[in-house]
C-alpha cells in the first residue's frame, strides 16, 4: 500500500492522529463525519497496536495538516483496500489537488470522501478514465447529541437478549449486505471485533434476528432485522440503546442513510435526528 507521489506527501503518525482529529472538532457538528472517522482509527490503533503496521496509514500533503485538515487515510484491512480523502478548507484548492493526484487509485477498491469536495474528486475520477454509473453512491449523513440520545426511551424487552455481536455472526451480517465487495468479511470482523456493536437474538433459540454496528467510519450503519422478525421495534431499540451507550461515552451519534431507504430515513427523523450533508463512496469493483 503506497501513494502515488510519496515526494509530495507526509506520514502522520499514530500518535498525532488526535491532532489532526481535532482540527475538525471546529464549526461542531459540521465537521461531525470527518472527526468521527478519524477518532474511530484511533481507537482502533489503541486497542491493536499493530493496525499500522498491517496497513493502516494516514498521510498529509506537507507539514501544515494542522491547518487546512487535508489527508489521505489508506485502510487495508484483509483483501479489502479503502481510501478517505479529506479537507477542513476547501479554499486550498491547489493542494487538494495535490493529493488527489497522490491517490493510490489502481489498488484500491473503494473511495470515500464527503460533499464539500464532491466536485474536485469526481472529476479527477473521471478524468483518470474511471465511469461513475452505477458505482457512486451518496448517503446523507444525520446527527444527533449525546444530550438528545440521552433523552430516548429505551422500554425493557424480555423477549430477546440484547448483547454485543460475536465474531461467529460476521457471515449472517456480510450475507445481506447490499454493498458487499471484496474484503467486506474482514472489515466487518474488524467492526465487530472492536467497534460498538448489538444484537438481538431469540431467545429460545439463540437466532441472531437483527443488529447495528458502528462501522470503519465511526458511524452507526449495518442496521437490519430479518424478515421474520419486523414490525416488532426491533431497530428502532437496537438504535437507541446504542445512542445511549455512544452517549454515556462521551459521543454524539451519527448515522449515513443511503437515498432510498426510506425505512431507515423515517426511523432516524422520528428519533430526532438531523441532516448535515452528503457524504459519497466510489467502488472500483462491481457489486
Amino acid at each position: 500500500m503506497s501513494l502515488n507521489n510519496k515526494e509530495h506527501s507526509v506520514l502522520i503518525p499514530a500518535a498525532e492522529w488526535a491532532d489532526l482529529r481535532d482540527v475538525y472538532r471546529q464549526d461542531w457538528p459540521k465537521n461531525a463525519y470527518s472527526f468521527n472517522v478519524l477518532e474511530n482509527y484511533i481507537q482502533l490503533a489503541r486497542k491493536d497496536p499493530e493496525l499500522c503496521k498491517r496497513g493502516v496509514r494516514i498521510w498529509s500533503i506537507d507539514n501544515n495538516w494542522r491547518e487546512h485538515g487535508i489527508y489521505i487515510l489508506n485502510d487495508q484491512t484483509g483483501d479489502a483496500y479503502i481510501i478517505r480523502i479529506d479537507a477542513y478548507s476547501i479554499e486550498r484548492k491547489e493542494l487538494f489537488q495535490t493529493a488527489l493526484n497522490q491517490l493510490d487509485l489502481v489498488s484500491c477498491d473503494e473511495v470515500i470522501f464527503r460533499e464539500k469536495t464532491a466536485k474536485k474528486v469526481t472529476q479527477f475520477l473521471q478524468e483518470q478514465g474511471y465511469s461513475l454509473e452505477n458505482k457512486y453512491y451518496p448517503a446523507q449523513l444525520y446527527h444527533l447529541s449525546k444530550e438528545s440520545s440521552l433523552k430516548l426511551q429505551l422500554r425493557e424487552r424480555t423477549d430477546y437478549i440484547i448483547k454485543p455481536l460475536t465474531l461467529a455472526d460476521v457471515e449472517v451480517v456480510e450475507s445481506v449486505w447490499l454493498y458487499k465487495r471484496k474484503g467486506t468479511g474482514d472489515v466487518l470482523e474488524r467492526n465487530i471485533k472492536h467497534n460498538l456493536s448489538f444484537g438481538a437474538y431469540h431467545r429460545d433459540t439463540g437466532e441472531l434476528c437483527a443488529w447495528v454496528l458502528i462501522n470503519e467510519l465511526g458511524v452507526i450503519g449495518f442496521l437490519y432485522v430479518k424478515d421474520n422478525y419486523r414490525r416488532q421495534g426491533l431497530a428502532e431499540y437496537l438504535v437507541i440503546h446504542l445512542c445511549h451507550v455512544l452517549a454515556k461515552q462521551g459521543y454524539d451519534a451519527t448515522a449515513h442513510i443511503v437515498d432510498g431507504n426510506t425505512p431507515s430515513l423515517k426511523l432516524f427523523k422520528r428519533l430526532g435526528f438531523e441532516a448535515i450533508e452528503y457524504d459519497y463512496w466510489f467502488l472500483k469493483a462491481e457489486l
